[in-house]
């Protein structure tokens, strides 16, 4: 047959990039001995400072944030529901937590088994069965994960012992236009958190925030002074951030707490922009 030319224009930028931030802080639980200081104000300022800085790399920002005794298991599990039907796969997710977290024996297994410990929790350190009602345990993290469409996803969570969050789970899986070009083809999840199996996170009355979350935010501010070599081209990327605070916390934790602080973490896939610091 005759031939015929088709001439196909491809641009990478195209399609609309949303950024979804699902935030939890609490600093009053019901057992009012559990309550801490900070971890409210560490929500909501990661939340802001990463959604003014997304503003040139999302088309749009949509944020989910509950704090205190609104934090139950059944009301963050319902409203991660109602968040996830409105991500796409070119999407990013990011999913930050403030609070206690506990590793604490599992009957069934040989091992122990991470949880982020709710408003309502009384005993954190009670039978299994009453974490697991009230908890939401590492494994249903993973679970979140998998079941949420976007391929790039940020969990991060500063809780004591929350590197036991990253056991036993099955992970799936620079100039401005370059930073929105990658975002588009990149797929990846990484998880940080705070600390170590079986180690405390620390909060700072100096710094008001958790240790931490402190430095997450020095890398986000662009008002803040942050180590040489890391955001050369004004970009954060995920793998940026993990970098930052696995190498800043110890040094902010031996200062103000006395003896340092360990963040560890797991990537699965691509590197991806979350947001920009220079505004």
């Amino acid at each position: 047959s005759r031939s015929r030319s088709l001439s196909v224009h491809y641009d990478t930028l195209l399609g609309k990039r949303e950024l979804f931030i699902f935030s939890v802080g609490i600093n009053k639980y019901e057992n009012a001995n559990y309550n801490l200081n900070y971890a409210k104000n560490d929500a909501h300022s990661f939340t802001n400072e990463l959604s003014e800085g997304g503003q040139t790399l999302f088309e749009e920002i949509h944020t989910m944030p509950i704090y205190n005794k609104d934090v139950t298991k059944e009301k963050v599990l319902s409203s991660l529901e109602e968040f996830r039907t409105l991500i796409g796969p070119e999407d990013v997710f990011v999913f930050y937590f403030a609070g206690h977290g506990v590793m604490i024996p599992n009957p069934e297994e040989v091992s122990s088994s991470f949880f982020l410990v709710m408003s309502d929790i009384t005993n954190m350190y009670g039978d299994f069965e009453s974490l697991s009602n009230k908890g939401v345990s590492g494994d249903e993290l993973f679970k979140l994960a998998k079941n949420i469409s976007a391929q790039k996803q940020l969990f991060i969570i500063d809780a004591c012992q929350s590197g036991g969050a990253l056991k036993g789970g099955n992970f799936r899986g620079v100039e401005r236009e370059k930073a929105i070009a990658n975002l588009a083809r990149s797929s990846g999840t990484f998880f940080i958190t705070a600390s170590q199996e079986m180690e405390y996170a620390n909060e700072s009355s100096d710094l008001k925030h958790g240790v931490f979350t402190y430095a997450i935010l020095e890398l986000l501010n662009p008002s803040t002074t942050i180590s040489t070599g890391f955001n050369s081209d004004h970009i954060i990327s995920a793998s940026e951030l993990k970098s930052y605070v696995e190498s800043r916390v110890p040094e902010l934790s031996k200062k103000y707490k006395g003896s340092p602080q360990y963040p560890t973490g797991y990537s699965f896939g691509n590197d991806f922009p979350i947001t920009e610091r220079k505004r």
